[in-house]
């Protein structure tokens, strides 16, 4: 079912610990008990001073029950947007203990190859929609979120906030040089933190119509041997209250509602007529052509100039039969307008997704993807280049049409 990017007054913010679901609910007013008819109990308060309605749950670990639990948050409560607020890994030295990591995006890093004598990795990556990195931000530089912070012991710095990615998967780190870190340090070098519920929040987030989506880690251990010392020092809960108040300050800066932001300077106003048809058409066929050489068969025309390369453009075109095709997104039916991602872009995830999983379901191909001037083909080109240069044994080239055609 198509959103029509209307929601309603909440927000959900989900914990796996105890430790971080009290320090979100001492942000909420008048919490009270709402369970949902398949077992899950959420504190439903207002944050005060904003039209806000939170519902507030605690899932346990792991990116699987997150993702559940966050389609099941998300079905009930139809949120303006979703949190995932907690305690994480920092994988970067100059991050302390206390600091706030906010995602950019979110790195599923299990994922992969494995063949004999090496593993490539192959993630799933989920970014932050522009609007929650614009408004985290602006929270990190004016500061103000500190002032929803309890009051810091004497000598106490003031936590720093980062607004990096971060790696999930499904095991506790605690080594500075075992296998899994290695494959951290080698793959996701910008990674600045490591948890186990963001990348099932995120998916199960950008599966509802992209909802928005925040991710906010406060730096309790290293990840490096120490963690249980940390631990006990008290860090996972001065971590969560300082992912709490940042997250808090961030969401009472959200506006209400819901609909896609208005177009900006030289941004498609609306669909063009008959762009998108009540069902996808079958693709035209290819025009008949002559037999040509695959361009790997050693066969390279003498000519190198614009018959070479219509010749490339005509072998190009019989690959039709093998085609995966992909369609573009229609519009929003409330709005008339193609759904809307982060920076602009009219071009949906899901569609990104679509496309990667078809260059990796085994066998080679060309995956075509349609639609008319404007409608997002390049910047879904830009996104596949970013997550396939994710991979280590990628290579990527993109390469104009148009600069095939010319003298």
């Amino acid at each position: 079912m198509e959103s029509t990017g209307q929601h309603s007054d909440s927000l959900v913010v989900l914990t796996a610990l105890d430790v971080e679901y009290e320090a979100v609910r001492a942000h909420l007013v008048d919490p009270r008990p709402q369970l949902h008819r398949s077992g899950t109990l959420f504190e439903v308060g207002r944050l005060d001073g904003t039209p806000w309605r939170v519902a507030l749950a605690e899932l346990g670990d792991g990116n699987q029950g997150a993702a559940v639990l966050t389609e099941r948050a998300i079905a009930m409560f139809r949120p303006r947007a979703v949190a995932f607020v907690g305690v994480a890994g920092a994988l970067k030295g100059d991050i302390e203990l206390g600091d706030v990591v906010v995602a950019t995006h979110v790195y599923a890093y299990h994922g992969g190859k494995d063949e004999d004598g090496a593993f490539h990795s192959r993630p799933r990556v989920w970014p932050v929609r522009q609007e929650l990195d614009q408004l985290a931000r602006f929270a990190r530089r004016s500061g103000s979120w500190t002032g929803l912070l309890p009051e810091r012991p004497p000598g106490a710095s003031r936590p720093a906030v980062h607004l990096k990615p971060v790696a999930a998967g499904e095991v506790v780190l605690n080594s500075a040089d075992s296998p899994l870190r290695r494959q951290l340090r080698r793959n996701y070098q910008d990674a600045a933190a490591i948890e186990m519920e963001g990348a099932g929040v995120a998916q199960a987030a950008h599966l509802n119509a992209a909802l928005p989506a925040l991710i906010v880690r406060g730096i309790s251990d290293r990840a490096d041997g120490e963690k249980y010392d940390a631990d006990a020092e008290g860090w996972q809960s001065r971590a969560a209250r300082n992912a709490a108040a940042f997250a808090f300050s961030v969401l009472r800066e959200l506006p209400p509602g819901g609909d896609p932001a208005p177009p900006g300077p030289g941004a498609p106003m609306g669909p063009a007529p008959g762009r998108f048809p009540d069902e996808p058409s079958a693709p035209a066929p290819a025009p008949p052509s002559a037999p040509l050489p695959h361009p790997d068969a050693g066969t390279t025309p003498d000519d190198a100039g614009p018959d070479a390369h219509r010749q490339l453009l005509r072998w190009a075109r019989r690959l039709s039969d093998d085609l995966d095709l992909v369609d573009s997104p229609r519009p929003d039916r409330g709005t008339g307008s193609p759904p809307q991602l982060s920076g602009g872009l009219y071009v949906r995830r899901a569609v990104q997704d679509r496309v990667m999983e078809a260059l990796y379901d085994g066998d080679p191909k060309a995956v075509l993807v349609t639609g008319d001037a404007g409608n997002g083909k390049s910047s879904l080109l830009w996104g596949l280049a970013r997550d396939l240069t994710a991979l280590e044994d990628a290579e990527v080239f993109l390469v104009n049409a148009a600069w095939l055609l010319r003298p």
